[in-house]
């Protein structure tokens, strides 16, 4: 995921602010001075990602029941120690959590039927059910490595590797485990399979490929010409297998590895299309990128996952591959990181991977369905009127709705960098800017979107439009763009800074600020032929700019600064936030009611212009990044995870 330069609103969330876990404890804000009848009201969220979860593996023992594990996806080492397993029983429509009894991250996840399975992790975890994973139980595994696959052969019998050389066997279904001979002293062990009690084989982060013949007692190294890590092996037959690894590395055997041949057609070639996006960061080759998984159904028809999106598909045992995904058209998020597959039949399988990702399919991956919801970053929201509204975010992530933020429903975008902003000046004409100068503009309400052309290279991360023709684009570096017709032309002004800008607002044609990193202010009266440097905060990070007419102004940023004008920005005053999280998007209804949103579910409300901001508290401590209001009883804030909270009042009796 491209990080670099992303708005401020979209930066922080990732670099200064810690996601965590919501609570679904419903609280009442409080929005209103001693002197009024309190208004009770409440955010409620309307979306937001299934799982915040990095997902590693998935298996099937039929067509309805399933699990997949994983741990969460976070900011820091103690965030992500957390495992996670997720059950279905109806093929994947909807799934549940199960609880693990560790906080290991688990890898892979194997069942012999619907009762009795087995799931292995970090830190020599082993976990085993016997009542289909209502109940896990943890097995002495007698190891503090971190293990990475395991084979069961019956529901006795099973090997399990790791690092540093690690292979246990069991005979009596995990109530014991022994060490067996390693292949290599410090080898890390990734990938395992064995046909039955005797032939199997090892594949190791090192390059390297094992064999034996006598059920793991003793190793045999095979030669392969590739030196590069390897991730998973696979073996139909005595005689026919595969390997997958790093720099899109195939392999395929027809004498049980005797030989191996490096399989290069249609796996490794630049295939834009099939990873759902451009390659804009130089002419480095996708098979540059790992392979992390692999699954057969028979001798012909098999499947591989790995980064970038790739999900590659053969129908004659290996010796060619074709890309089955087809960028944002079909799935958005083309570029996660897919880590494990598995097929009960030609017909139907399923795929995990990063950012909560599930992805199903009924007709052998011709077609691929969510069956999550995305764990995008949205970064910036419009609302034209009270029912229409937009969202962007990560990866060309565009929502849309026109129940008042009821419901969402994804638009093809035809992009995939990330979006830092939105702007409607109808319900049906709009823009969202991104990435690498990226400018897409649609006239029919986000049914098509096509680019507008610019000379811009920079990360764009913030719009404002005054009216269908007019309007402003500020980015990284110093970049603002302008256009005087509806965006057919932009063209650069001029600036004094190459400082990242990440907010702009105008007035009118002529009146416009624009805020950014350095904690600048930059201000014009005349279109922007001019910018000048009006006030300068320090080296604070400026994030929004409001002003609800021309005279009365607010500003937020990092470690909850808000700052007031009422003078059109002479001069500044300082208004307390009560706050220490990083503020990233504000909005004003008039000159005395507003809100600001922030790092850790942060919402401040404000009536008498800034003077008192109280907080309202909401069910999610997720990062929020953008606010819309379309009146004291109705607005929308977007965050991490997908999130989207709606707001509710109830006057009083």
């Amino acid at each position: 995921m491209f990080i670099f330069g992303l708005k401020l609103k979209h930066y922080l969330a990732y670099t200064l602010a810690s996601v965590l876990i919501p609570f679904n404890i419903l609280m009442h804000g409080c929005n209103s001075q001693q002197e009024q009848k309190p208004k009770f009201g409440r955010w409620e969220i309307v979306r937001q990602a299934d799982w915040k979860t990095r997902f590693y593996d998935v298996f099937f023992i039929d067509h309805k029941t399933g699990w997949t594990v994983g741990n969460n996806e976070g900011n820091s080492i103690k965030e992500e120690s957390n495992s996670v397993i997720a059950h279905t029983s109806d093929g994947g429509r909807h799934w549940t959590s199960q609880e693990s009894g560790t906080f290991y991250p688990l890898r892979k996840i194997r069942f012999i039927d619907s009762q009795n399975g087995w799931i292995i992790g970090e830190n020599g975890t082993i976990l085993n059910t016997k009542d289909g994973g209502n109940h896990w139980h943890q097995q002495q595994s007698n190891t503090l490595n971190n293990l990475f696959d395991l084979h069961f052969f019956t529901d006795k019998v099973g090997w399990i590797i790791g690092d540093y050389g690690t292979i246990i066997r069991t005979e009596d279904g995990g109530i014991t485990w022994t060490n067996q001979t390693k292949p290599a002293k410090d080898a890390s062990l990734r990938g395992l399979h064995f046909l039955d009690q005797h032939h199997g084989w090892i594949v190791s982060y090192e390059g390297n490929i094992y064999s034996t013949t006598d059920g793991g007692h003793s190793w045999t190294n095979q030669e392969n010409s590739i030196r590069c890590e390897l991730s998973d092996v696979y073996f139909v037959t005595k005689n026919i297998g595969w390997v997958v690894g790093d720099k899109r590395t195939i392999l395929h055997t027809k004498d049980g590895g005797i030989h191996w041949n490096h399989i290069t057609k249609g796996s490794n070639q630049k295939h834009e299309t099939s990873y759902g996006q451009k390659l804009k960061t130089g002419d480095e080759p996708l098979h540059s990128f790992i392979l992390f998984d692999l699954c057969f159904t028979d001798k012909k028809n098999g499947w591989i996952v790995g980064d970038m999106g790739a999900l590659l598909y053969t129908t004659d045992s290996g010796i060619t591959w074709r890309h089955q995904r087809g960028g944002a058209t079909q799935l958005p998020g083309g570029d996660v990181v897919l880590q494990g597959v598995h097929f009960i039949d030609q017909k139907t399988g399923w795929v995990v991977g990063e950012a909560g990702t599930i992805l199903h399919t009924q007709n052998g991956g011709e077609n691929w369905e969510s069956q999550s919801s995305p764990s995008h970053l949205l970064s910036g929201m419009h609302f034209p009127t009270s029912e229409v509204g937009y969202v962007v975010g990560d990866r060309g992530e565009i929502l849309f709705t026109n129940d008042g933020g009821s419901s969402w429903t994804s638009q093809d975008s035809g992009i995939m960098e990330c979006c830092g902003a939105t702007y409607f000046v109808t319900p049906k004409i709009g823009w969202a800017v991104a990435e690498w100068g990226t400018i897409i503009h649609t006239k029919d309400g986000g049914i098509t979107w096509w680019p507008q052309k610019t000379e811009s290279s920079k990360a764009l991360l913030d719009i404002f439009f005054i009216d269908r023709n007019t309007g402003w684009v500020v980015g990284n570096n110093g970049e603002i763009l302008s256009t005087n017709d509806g965006g057919e032309n932009w063209e650069y002004q001029d600036n004094t800074t190459n400082r990242d800008l990440f907010g702009v607002h105008f007035v009118d044609s002529k009146t416009g600020w624009i805020v950014g990193d350095g904690g600048i202010l930059l201000h014009t009266n005349d279109g922007g032929n001019n910018w000048r440097l009006q006030h300068h905060f320090g080296e604070q990070w400026l994030a929004d700019v409001f002003f609800a007419d021309y005279r009365h102004g607010w500003i937020c940023g990092v470690s909850g600064l808000i700052y007031h004008t009422s003078d059109s920005g002479q001069t500044w005053t300082r208004q307390k936030s009560h706050q220490d999280n990083s503020l990233n998007d504000l909005f004003f209804i008039n000159l005395n009611e507003g809100w600001v949103v922030g790092s850790h579910g942060t919402v401040l409300h404000t009536i008498n212009g800034g003077k008192v901001w109280r907080p309202q508290q909401c069910e999610t401590y997720f990062n929020l990044n953008a606010v819309h209001m379309a009146s004291p009883k109705l607005g929308w804030i977007a965050g991490d995870l997908g999130t989207i909270l709606r707001h509710k009042v109830i006057d009083p009796i």
